[in-house]
């Protein structure tokens, strides 16, 4: 392992907490509709995760499984709930892409990054059939995905 991957992965582990706030106020930008995020109780685990497996010299592959939190799935829209999976991780994917610039990661950090992500989307496309890695907690939504709705600054008391 080159110590420009390992500082990479440390420079990701530290930023782990700022990369997932990043990570929400992207998400919610570009999906108001559904608030929270259906990977929100994942993703500060995924990036905190993610550096430490590339600052080690670990494979990529076993990211996702290492992670333990919460992924909400509408069991009535299915369809629509892999798409916003799907576009929470093209989130996740951004948000690390972003990290690698500030970093000056080179292109092995951007490969491992890469399979990482290939990994927990196909990983998180499964999840909605009972499968998936033993820490991944499925919270089946009743209300549906639009029903939540991030509160706005009229909601908020003075």
């Amino acid at each position: 392992m080159k110590a420009a991957t390992r500082r990479a992965g440390e420079g990701i582990a530290a930023s782990a907490g700022e990369l997932a706030r990043l990570w929400r106020a992207t998400r919610a930008q570009a999906r108001p509709d559904v608030w929270p995020g259906l990977m929100d109780g994942l993703v500060d685990e995924l990036f905190l995760r993610t550096g430490e497996a590339l600052a080690a010299g670990g494979d990529p592959a076993r990211v996702f499984p290492s992670l333990a939190g919460l992924v909400r799935i509408d069991p009535r829209e299915r369809d629509r709930s892999r798409a916003e999976l799907d576009a929470e991780w093209d989130v996740a994917e951004r948000v690390l892409e972003a990290a690698c610039d500030a970093l000056a990661a080179g292109e092995e950090v951007r490969l491992w990054l890469s399979k990482a992500v290939v990994v927990g989307r196909a990983y998180t496309r499964r999840l909605d059939r009972g499968g998936g890695p033993r820490g991944i907690v499925v919270a089946w939504l009743l209300s549906g995905l639009a029903a939540a709705r991030r509160p706005s600054r009229a909601d908020e008391l003075p």
